[in-house]
């Protein structure tokens, strides 16, 4: 499985099961996008009208692009076959039910109040307030009882500013 994008003038290609990235010309961007529903000579017609207008891209130029691409497919760093997909099934069947992992907001609340916070100063467009030690023990009394056999869990402290509520923190890490 692959995933395209564009960031910051980069045509990025992410084959999944690889974990190769790739950064890409606008070409091999394209006939990646189409290499694994079009045969090969549908998508050198389809690119050659794309880039008709492009001295600087030839048929030569486009078959060129897509024997790499053939090559990075052939080496396994693109398209890759996902080898877990056998086992999915059963590793869901594992871990079903089981927690490993808890993050707590324990402050809707932040003392910088920067003008750029994702998070509208800590508060996310909502009222000010923090987490109570009640609480944050109730979600770490649920994480155990969740965690089946696990040995190592792991909690998050989050919020605008976690430290805001400092003293919450430190109880419920004691």
């Amino acid at each position: 499985m692959i995933h395209q994008y564009k960031l910051g003038g980069y045509n990025i290609v992410l084959d999944v099961c690889s974990g190769s990235v790739h950064v890409v010309d606008e070409v091999a961007y394209d006939i990646i996008g189409m290499f694994e529903e079009k045969d090969k000579e549908t998508i050198l017609k389809e690119m050659a009208e794309k880039y008709a207008g492009r001295e600087d891209i030839t048929a030569q130029d486009l078959e060129e692009c897509y024997q790499q691409v053939v090559g990075l497919k052939d080496s396994g760093k693109l398209f890759a076959p996902d080898t877990f997909e056998a086992m999915a099934g059963t590793l869901k069947e594992k871990t079903s039910g089981v927690v490993k992992a808890l993050c707590l907001h324990v402050a809707h609340t932040c003392n910088l109040n920067c003008e750029y916070c994702f998070a509208s100063q800590g508060k996310y467009s909502g009222d000010r307030a923090v987490m109570s030690f009640e609480v944050g023990k109730q979600a770490f009394d649920y994480l155990i009882a969740n965690s089946g056999t696990r040995r190592n869990l792991e909690v998050d402290f989050f919020g605008g500013e976690p430290l805001m509520n400092f003293d919450v923190v430190k109880q419920l890490g004691a």
